[in-house]
């Protein structure tokens, strides 16, 4: 999902003295001449020494990277820095800040044990001043960084000056030497050539030949470059190209096309000749050696698709996850050529780089297949014109059709902005009968008319309230403003009944009066919860909650009750009694929780333990503890052992060290790799941050997802073990798994997963995430995005087995409710879980207006979303959205959020609310969004994820959304420490190789680190004067600076003409928002810190989220980087043109926050799923019948089975049995259709009387 983090942007650091360095400063002149001067950069030596070092000294805002770890120490007082020549191009259209500082520097580091980033064996791209003053740096310079030909530059003169003739006078002199050629065709051979577009925006640019015709605008190509035929030679310029045949298809005899590669012009092409390409120019080859290793890949791919079509099988693009390289190896066996081509691609999946490169490939196969036999193959409906998948189009032709819903969700929903788009569509009698035994089956509500009015509550006789006891719920005046109270008193839409609290009574006392008084468990109404002032749908319903008066000095008197009241435990609204409690509200946690026979006695009264209690920690589980206090990280141990000294408890724990830190043979294993160590520590129990997961594999053997996550879930793992020797340890394979060490979850253990429906799945990093955690198996998928779902298809490895829905959730709904159940249209009772991140743009900060047709639709498919959870009625499911979904103090009562929540609770799910950071999960993206997740009741409901990553420096406490008690609906955590470092930017991409300006659209082992668009002379030069130094500079510091007064800054006035702006009278007010001085447009990325958030299109001159450009290349970031913010997997494969790749990157949920979301929900259903053979074994269970649950507790029946794997009530079984004397025990009173808790320990106790009140819950 689109959107930026609502939390405050970081500030850019700040200038030294209003401005940047000496050295950055001379570096930054303009380049005078325009934007095509020639920059040559060759081989020479920098040495640093003590006076210029200090001027290149980081600011505050860029701390040193781990200089500890580097090697060496200072032996003199200057640094060498060796700069090599390569034959890779840099970007040429600044030198500005990079002369010198923004080279690309390869320094032997050795990262920290919590580091996240990838290979420490990886060169590292880091700047000048990062380099301790002794090392020695190999500074890979490129030749040239031109991107205009040198001879399309005024005074060019060709090599050996040789005579520039026009291509038909050249032919014609070389026509002699052709006429002695023994070939069979006639071929001229081109040197020293370089191949360019001419276009008005992008003037005589280099251009890769396979761009030729496959791409819009792309088909006015040139060629400069030397003609010869043995030693004639002669030079040409400007010659058009229209063709590039290319050889040696159709035979696996034939190894490669290196020299079977042709140019032709209209005059070449009548006459019959071919210009065979040779050697490049020297600012040519970055373009166009990257270009034949993309024919090679033409060539394999033509002939794969000629012999499968002889073997009479059809092509699909997951023959390129394996099967396509084993057939190439098979067939090219030993061939050098081969061999040197294969060894380019970092793997045997081809399918990225089959969709990076498909318009040239589908251009070549037609050029050398007939037509026929190259569409027999399913690839091109899949890759090429999306259409294997239909989409469905029942609704009517509109341009904004109305948003398909259930009556329930239309009665709770009609009242928000967008309620004039919801359409109610009736329930066809096959999908009524469906559900309604399914919401039997998992003791849901039944469908029932909305509560329109205030409840009437009863009052109590003298009498009653003389004989109230432990068990009794009761109702009392809310404590008023003068009490001192934090709870605001509000009305909530449909409901006016705020002046009375209802209690559950815990223990009954008597003053020294003689006066009765009551300790209790308060009960919540929805208003004072997550419901806020939104329409709940049951005006008969209480939350218990954790939430009791017991160690208040303030009692309620017996005075102050106004009534006792039925409450139907487990009910529903179509209860009998007054009123009734199926939930349980955890106020701290925001979570409701099916009603439990614990939560009926609060942590004072209870013998039950609970989370309050004293934990008890197992020998031989895992912990995370933090060894060091001044230190922000925690590290996984072994529990042992307690002992107690000197009169305090301390645990004993061994140590499990971090493989890449103690292994000296392992500096590139994962940080969540660890060492069975003989190391063992003692500590206090503050000492203990929480538990962890650590499961042991062979060395060698392929860890299996999600424990290759690199920590994210909160999960280690194990291969090898600490040896003590004489000397240094040794690390030894594991033979065996330590017989005391209990281990996480087997990812390969047969588990009965969850049946999926992925909703709003884009290209379903979202999906794949939440399957990662080894719990959920996706079955189906649903977006409107035909690209999107192409690409969701296309990743998944076994497609038989997904069934894609192509069409608007408004399409799959009505299918479903009239009954036109099919394989992409579940039938009801199918759908075990359902995820959704639904459109963002309604609630996002980005988007300027919010109340336009197009964002009221946006925002109603959230009641989309309810409506299918109200008609499926799964057994779990999670929403993602942007932190904008929750309002703030202003128009709660027109909450989305809010009223959704009502919506799902009012179903009877168990529901959570939490905010989190994608960071806080392994993401090297600044994104905080918002989930929501929900089981059905006696299900165990999934814990938040444990927040295993750090927050980068300056991170700030942030809120969102408000209760009645003044506090933030959900705040972001700030733990004390974490297991793991936060992966910067730089971290998360330090193995993508430089690529410069971009332009030329290749990268081997990397297919999508290309951009997204193509950069005009114009935009090219904005970001040309973006400085590199200091970190994260933008248009306004560039041209503002610090005092933000226009010039103040490093971009001088003729480089300021750069960028769109009106002069005037009015000075910088009358401009644009992109260019004024509080403007975020043309900003660079911080290196150091996250990526900002992706979102679905880049622009520059976004004066909201303009920080998009690299920190140190000019060009904006790639695909590629973006897919690594986002988590997406190396093999992953996107599907469209680039900006269409961009676009469903930035519509996904995050992968990290997806996998630890998923191994939540597996460790929840596990959980599950072994309660539910446990209670197979109990004798009694509490009676019940349809629609709810009645009857006393004493009544006792055979077990009650799990009905589609869902687990009975836990609390029926429990139900008001707290442990008392039994002679104090009173018998209930049975009230037809309600219950009442079994009486506790009548008190007798001597107590103070002081006033009521009621404790705010902090």
């Amino acid at each position: 999902m689109e959107d930026s983090s609502d939390e405050p942007v970081q500030e850019p650091p700040v200038l030294i003295n209003g401005n940047i360095t000496e050295q950055e400063s001379q570096a930054a002149a303009p380049l005078g001449a325009g934007l095509k001067a020639v920059q040559s950069w060759q081989t020479a030596v920098l040495t640093l020494n003590d006076s210029n070092r200090s001027a290149i000294q980081p600011s505050d805002h860029e701390p040193l990277p781990h200089l500890d770890s580097l090697e060496g120490t200072p032996s003199s007082d200057d640094t060498v820095i060796e700069l090599v020549k390569s034959d890779l191009i840099p970007s040429p259209s600044r030198l500005a800040t990079s002369s010198s500082r923004s080279s690309t520097v390869k320094v032997s580091e050795v990262d920290d044990a919590v580091s996240t980033s990838r290979s420490t064996e990886t060169s590292r791209a880091t700047s000048l001043d990062w380099c301790p003053s002794s090392a020695t740096l190999s500074v890979e310079i490129p030749e040239s960084v031109q991107l205009v030909p040198r001879s399309c530059y005024q005074g060019f003169q060709p090599p050996d000056d040789l005579l520039t003739l026009p291509e038909w006078k050249a032919v014609q002199t070389l026509s002699p030497a052709l006429a002695e050629s023994t070939q069979d065709f006639d071929e001229i051979l081109l040197d020293d050539f370089a191949i360019y577009l001419d276009k008005e925006r992008c003037s005589q640019e280099m251009r890769s030949v396979h761009q030729l015709n496959t791409k819009i605008g792309h088909n006015d190509f040139y060629f400069d470059g030397i003609l010869r035929i043995g030693e004639t030679r002669t030079y040409v310029r400007r010659v058009p190209i229209i063709a590039v045949p290319i050889g040696n298809y159709g035979s696996i005899s034939y190894h490669t096309v290196r020299d079977n590669i042709w140019l032709q012009s209209p005059l070449s092409y009548k006459r019959g000749l071919y210009y065979r390409p040779g050697k490049p120019a020297k600012e040519y080859a970055r373009f166009f050696y990257p270009f034949l290793w993309v024919a090679d890949l033409a060539k394999h791919f033509v002939d794969f698709l000629s012999i499968m079509a002889e073997n009479e099988r059809s092509v699909s693009i997951h023959h390129f996850r394996s099967t396509f390289a084993a057939w190439m190896k098979k067939s090219h066996k030993e061939s050098p050529e081969f061999l040197s081509w294969i060894s380019q691609h970092p793997s045997d999946d081809y399918r990225t780089s089959i969709a990076a490169n498909i318009g040239f490939l589908h251009k070549e196969t037609l050029g050398v297949l007939d037509h026929q036999e190259a569409y027999s193959h399913a690839i091109w409906a899949e890759i090429w014109d999306f259409q294997s998948y239909k989409s469905i189009t029942s609704q009517p032709k509109t341009d904004i059709p109305p948003t398909i819903v259930t009556q329930y969700i239309y009665d709770c929903f009609e009242h928000l902005p967008f309620g004039d788009r919801l359409l109610v569509v009736p329930l066809s009698s096959r999908t009524t009968e469906l559900r309604n035994r399914l919401i039997r089956q998992r003791h849901l509500e039944l469908p029932s008319k909305l509560h329109q009015t205030t409840k009437d509550i009863s009052t109590a006789a003298q009498e009653r309230v003389k004989n109230i006891r432990p068990g009794d719920t009761i109702s009392t005046h809310r404590d008023g403003a003068e009490s001192g109270t934090m709870w605001k008193r509000e009305l909530s839409k449909g409901f006016s009944d705020v002046d009375r609290w209802f209690a559950l009574v815990q223990s009954v006392h008597v003053d020294r009066d003689g006066v009765r008084i009551f300790d209790v468990i308060w009960y919540y109404r929805p208003v004072d919860t997550l419901c806020g002032l939104m329409k709940y749908p049951w005006n008969n319903e209480l939350f218990l909650s954790d939430h009791c008066s017991c160690s208040e000095k303030v009692k309620i008197e017996e005075s102050e009750v106004l009534g006792v009241h039925d409450v139907d435990f487990w009910g529903t609204s179509a209860t009998g009694a007054e009123l009734f409690c199926r939930q349980t509200y955890l106020q701290e946690e925001r979570r409701w929780v099916t009603v439990d026979g614990k939560h009926l006695q609060c942590r004072h009264t209870s013998p039950i333990p609970d989370d309050h209690m004293p934990l008890k920690y197992q020998p031989g589980k895992t912990y995370l503890l933090r060894l060091n206090l001044k230190g922000p990280f925690s590290e996984p141990c072994e529990f042992m052992h307690t002992t107690g000294e000197a009169g305090r408890r301390l645990y004993h724990f061994r140590r499990l060290l971090r493989r890449r830190q103690v292994d000296p043979n392992a500096r590139d294993a994962r940080p969540n790799e660890l060492v069975y160590s003989e190391q063992t520590c003692k500590v206090s129990r503050d000492r203990i941050m929480g538990p962890c997961s650590v499961r042991c594999f062979q060395d060698g053997e392929k860890i299996p997802t999600p424990y290759d996550r690199d920590g994210t879930g909160n999960l280690f793992y194990i291969t090898h073990r600490q040896v003590m020797v004489d000397g240094p340890s040794a690390y030894v394979p594991l033979e065996e798994a330590p017989p005391s060490l209990h281990q996480g979850f087997d990812p390969l253990q047969k588990l009965q997963k969850l049946r999926g429906m992925d909703l709003f799945c884009g290209g379903g990093n979202f999906g794949r995430g939440l399957e990662d955690g080894g719990g959920i198996e996706m079955k189906w998928a649903n977006d409107y995005d035909s690209k999107a779902i192409h690409t969701y298809m296309a990743n998944v490895r076994n497609p038989e087995d997904v069934h894609p829905f192509l069409g608007s959730i408004d399409d799959l709904q009505r299918l479903a409710i009239q009954g036109s159940f099919a394989d992409n249209v579940p039938l009801i009772g199918d759908v075990d879980f359902v995820s959704g991140g639904s459109p963002c743009p309604g609630f996002s900060r980005l988007t300027n207006d919010k109340t336009t047709a197009a964002q009221r639709k946006n925002q109603s498919l959230v009641a989309a979303f309810a409506s299918f959870v109200d008609l499926y009625r799964p057994k779990y499911g999670v929403l993602e959205n942007v932190p904008g979904m929750v309002h703030k103090k202003d128009d709660r009562d027109r909450d989305v959020f809010s009223q959704l929540i009502c919506s799902l609770v009012g179903l009877g799910y168990q529901t959570q609310f939490f905010y989190m950071d994608a960071s806080s999960c392994g993401s090297p993206q600044r994104r905080s969004r918002i989930f929501i997740v929900f089981a059905a009741p006696g299900l165990e409901l999934p814990d938040k994820p444990v927040q295993t990553h750090s927050h980068p420096l300056n991170t700030r406490e942030h809120g969102i959304g408000w209760l009645p008690n003044g506090q933030h609906m959900a705040s972001r955590e700030m733990p004390a420490a974490t297991p793991f470092k936060f992966v910067s930017a730089e971290e998360a991409t330090a193995d993508l190789p430089p690529i410069y300006d971009a332009k030329p659209d290749i990268c081997v082992p990397f297919p999508d680190h290309r951009s997204t668009y193509g950069m005009s002379d114009l935009l090219r030069a904005r970001i040309s004067v973006i400085p590199t130094r200091p970190w994260g500079m933008n248009f306004s510091q560039a041209w503002f600076g610090d005092r933000k007064v226009g010039g103040s800054g490093t971009m001088t006035a003729a480089e300021r003409e750069f960028f769109i702006g009106t002069k005037g009278s009015g000075g910088e007010g009358k401009q644009p928002m992109s260019v004024q001085p509080y403007s975020g447009s043309y900003g660079r990325m911080f290196p150091n810190r996250l990526f900002e958030t992706v979102v679905t299109r880049q622009t520059l001159g976004d004066a909201k989220n303009g920080r998009l450009l690299h920190w140190r290349e000019n060009r904006p970031v790639t695909i590629m980087e973006a897919r690594r913010a986002q988590g997406f997997l190396d093999e992953d494969v996107l599907l469209g043109d680039p900006p269409a790749q961009y676009r469903i990157v930035g519509n996904s949920v995050a992968r990290q926050p997806a996998v630890a979301l998923g191994v939540t929900f597996r460790e929840a259903w596990v959980a599950s799923l072994r309660r539910n053979r446990e209670l197979q074994r109990v004798n009694s269970c509490a009676g019940r019948e349809e629609g709810g649950f009645t009857g006393d507790v004493s009544v006792t029946c055979e077990p009650v089975k799990m009905q589609d794997g869902m687990d009975t009530l836990e609390g029926q079984l429990k139900a008001f049995t707290p442990a008392t004397d039994s002679t104090l025990q009173q018998s209930m009173d049975i009230t037809t259709g309600s219950k009442r808790p079994r009486s506790a320990n009548l008190v007798i106790e001597l107590l103070e009387s002081s006033k009521r009140q009621r404790p705010n819950p902090f």
